[in-house]
């Protein structure tokens, strides 16, 4: 086997085996969604998949990978060739019922490791009825979040977040297959219909705005400027950071079942 576990590649013997160390799935989830010129439609899961099994590696034997869900919630990108998407309910739906199935094999914990911005609300929803819905510890990562610090200081524009120099230079270091070199564009961005609504703003409000109103070639930012060392640094930061938070997380044990009424329990 390889040094970490990837549930997909294991015979259900050696999972049963492998559950004798593991304490957590971590289920990666993503897109399938343009990303200009730049990059490829599966950058969004595939990167999230590779970073799942980045961490696997630092916290092996605790961890098994899932199979990636490759489509997540993309409505703002359909104004765009290749865009798949699910909806709200259905990847909620898709989420919860991943994680209730390895909890049969006797997980309790899980991670889902985000490749997908748009994922971020529905995600939160997903894990909190997971928590009160049937007793399980589940939580979110993205490596936007986890590597914030560094991400702001690798990006060269105000307008970067997606297929700019930022995400381009995480898939150098995770996918670069993926990575269009000869085709790499500047983002040819729009002027905003609203004041205070976009999330590289300050004291942003929330408010779902098509990509195609935002950008003419679906791209933010400079992909031009994109280096793999930039992205190695985003990568490594976000990876150490949900180890640890790993660490703390498999070892915590709630003082109760936060179980609601009615739902599925332990």
């Amino acid at each position: 086997m390889a040094d970490w576990y990837e549930m997909a590649a294991m015979t259900t013997v050696e999972f049963a085996a492998a559950l004798k160390t593991v304490k957590l799935g971590l289920i990666p989830v993503g897109a399938t969604e343009q990303h200009g010129p730049n990059l490829a439609l599966g950058t969004d899961y595939v990167a999230a998949h590779r970073l799942a099994q980045r961490i696997a590696v630092r916290v092996h034997p605790r961890a098994v990978v899932t199979p990636p869900l490759p489509i997540g919630l993309s409505y703002h990108h359909t104004g765009f060739s290749g865009t798949l998407t699910l909806t709200p309910e259905t990847f909620i739906a898709t989420c919860v019922e991943t994680a209730v199935s390895l909890k049969r094999s006797g997980l309790t914990h899980v991670l889902f490791v985000n490749g997908h911005n748009g994922n971020t609300a529905v995600l939160n929803v997903a894990t909190t009825k997971l928590v009160y819905e049937h007793g399980m510890q589940a939580a979110v990562s993205f490596y936007f979040g986890q590597a914030g610090d560094r991400v702001k200081a690798h990006a060269k524009t105000a307008r970067f977040g997606h297929a700019c120099e930022v995400e381009t230079s995480v898939l150098l270091e995770l996918a670069p297959e993926l990575v269009r070199t000869a085709a790499l564009a500047e983002g040819v961005v729009r002027e905003p219909p609203l004041h205070y609504a976009f999330n590289t703003q300050p004291f942003f409000h929330q408010v779902p705005i098509p990509f195609d109103q935002q950008t003419e070639n679906g791209v933010f930012g400079d992909a031009r400027l994109a280096n793999r060392a930039a992205g190695s640094d985003i990568v490594e930061t976000a990876v150490e950071r949900t180890v640890a938070f790993i660490d703390s997380f498999i070892a915590w044990r709630p003082d109760r079942s936060p179980v609601l009424p009615g739902g599925a329990g332990g």
